[in-house]
């Protein structure tokens, strides 16, 4: 899983399925039924740490499944597509409002399941509704007026098909556009360096970054994992950097940051199979 995971590392899949839509996954989930398999739902492996000792099981990823159209203020993007490209897609078609969570990696799934949140702005503020397959193979929509984004994730067990936005038409584009690469630069990390999405979520009293700043848990730590200087609710690894180092500096810093601050912090990343509790 190496390759489906930002930090690079985590053990091999059983099986690993790719569909590039909706009936090569319900194909897959049949595949998957008949041996009797667990199944596993992934995106591009931005929000995710997969133990080094692998899944057991098929891992589905959406990150196949691509396409984008726009019906008027509405842009409708497939789950594989990245957040990168729909934001540029949009712009190009004159319509704005996803340029503040510029920079964010992974893809517009991963975003709507995070609810992806930066410069005062989150793609819940946008989404109109998303198209998703339950693992019994029953294909559904959720629209905006369901208030899931409350709490915290999409739903769980699903893959997400497509995500449709309502955005704001404008022909200002060449600002909007510099926006984007203002937002982008923001959120600037160094390159040749593997590094994940937001860690932690922001607990109601403070944002996550400033916690792990004010913890003083940025930079260096004697292992080949760290809180980024540059952005501080991202995790950087070196080579040769496990899963299993990934996790003890999360459980580290969840620990430091409730016995200095008193803060409780969620995680937002994914976190798939066995780990051992180091603290």
């Amino acid at each position: 899983m190496k390759k489906h995971s930002s930090f690079s590392t985590g053990g091999k899949a059983e099986y690993y399925a790719e569909p590039g839509n909706a009936y090569d996954a319900i194909n897959a989930l049949e595949m998957a039924y008949a041996k009797g398999l667990s199944v596993t739902v992934i995106g591009a492996g931005t929000h995710l740490l997969v133990s080094d000792e692998g899944i057991p099981g098929l891992v589905l990823s959406a990150c196949g499944m691509k396409g984008m159209s726009i019906k008027g203020d509405l842009l409708i993007a497939s789950s594989g597509e990245t957040l990168d490209n729909v934001i540029n897609q949009a712009i190009d078609h004159n319509l704005i409002g996803l340029e503040e969570i510029a920079g964010i990696p992974g893809t517009i799934a991963g975003a709507v399941t995070v609810n992806a949140s930066a410069n005062s702005r989150s793609i819940s503020d946008m989404f109109f509704y998303a198209d998703y397959l339950t693992l019994n193979g029953e294909i559904h929509r959720r629209p905006f007026f369901y208030d899931f984004f409350s709490r915290g994730t999409f739903l769980t067990d699903c893959l997400i098909l497509s995500v449709a936005l309502r955005l704001t038409p404008s022909r200002a584009s060449a600002e909007a556009r510099e926006r984007k690469e203002k937002y982008v630069e923001k959120m600037y990390i160094p390159p040749s360096r593997r590094f994940s999405g937001e860690i932690f979520r922001d607990s109601r009293t403070m944002k996550a970054s400033e916690a792990i700043k004010l913890a003083g848990l940025t930079g260096k730590n004697g292992s080949r994992a760290e809180f980024s200087e540059y952005q501080p609710n991202s995790i950087l690894t070196y080579p040769g950097c496990s899963s299993q180092e990934i996790y003890t500096l999360i459980q580290r810093g969840r620990k430091t940051i409730k016995e200095k601050l008193g803060i409780e912090l969620d995680t937002s990343i994914t976190i798939l199979g066995s780990f051992r509790d180091e603290l």
